[in-house]
This record gives structure tokens, sequence and C-alpha cells, in this order.
């Protein structure tokens, strides 16, 4: 039988950064735990699932409340007539739209078209590297608009 100070392996994570989440959570809330295999699987991610992923440990005395921890899912805030509340599907209200198709489903980055002028086709020939304007793309209609 084990005693309540052994050590016991508690959960696997295929990804480094989500194992040291975990052990962030737990060590917030006053549970001491580690990782083991880290290393390993930060160096070469495809032995992730040989080898067990990166592995989170506690003391056996901790493992319900650690788990408790981990599988916490927070409760939203009250709603009430003073707060907005919004259904998950809703689109957001100060989101951009596209002006061809009105999907709110576009985001902002570097044109994915040539929409070069000709001073940034001078500079994209002169460094080798292509200037592209920043525009808003849609991503349901394939629209670029500014």
């Amino acid at each position: 039988m084990s005693s309540p100070d052994s050590v016991v392996f508690l959960e696997s994570f295929y990804e480094p950064m989500a194992a040291n989440l975990a052990r962030t959570r737990l060590e917030a809330a006053g549970i001491p735990c580690f990782l083991s295999n880290e290393n390993l699987v930060s160096i070469m991610p495809l032995y992730s699932p040989i080898t067990g992923g990166v592995r989170l440990h506690v003391r056996q005395r901790d493992v319900e409340e650690a788990l408790e921890v981990l599988h916490y899912e927070p409760v939203p805030l009250a709603t009430g007539p003073d707060v907005a509340s919004f259904a998950a599907d809703a689109p957001d209200p100060v989101a951009p739209r596209c002006p061809r198709c009105g999907s709110s489903n576009v985001a902002y980055g570097a044109a994915t078209r040539n929409t070069y002028g000709f001073w940034a086709s001078v500079l994209s020939v002169l460094l080798r590297y292509p200037v592209r304007g920043r525009r808003y793309h849609c991503f349901h209609c394939g629209n670029e608009f500014e």
C-alpha cells in the first residue's frame, strides 16, 4: 500500500505548454507537483506519443484536489437585465464585416493578392522580399478590403 506522501502519475500531456499550464494551475492552488519528459518532448515532439507525453506528478494525498483544480470549468458571471449577454454564435457587434457577403469571419493581416503600388513593387524587387499592404480578408468569400 502506498503512503500519502508517495508521488504518483496524475495526467499526461502531448504538448509541453499544456503541461506547464496545468502545473502552474496546481502550484497556484498550493499543490506541489512536477513534470517529467518535458525536455525530451520539447526537443523531439514526434516522440511524445511514444514516451507518453509530458507527465504531471503529484503526491498521493493531493490527487483528488488536483483533479478538481485541473478539471474545473469557470462558471460565467451572473447575468441579469444590467448585464449584456450574447449567444455563443452571435457575431461580435464591433467586428468588421465583409462588404461583399456580410460575413464577420474576417481577419486583418498581410494581403494575399497582388496589392502592390508602384513603390512597394520597386522596394519588393530591391529587397527580394514581397512588401505587401495590410488588409482585411474574408474567409467566407475570399474578398479583401480595407
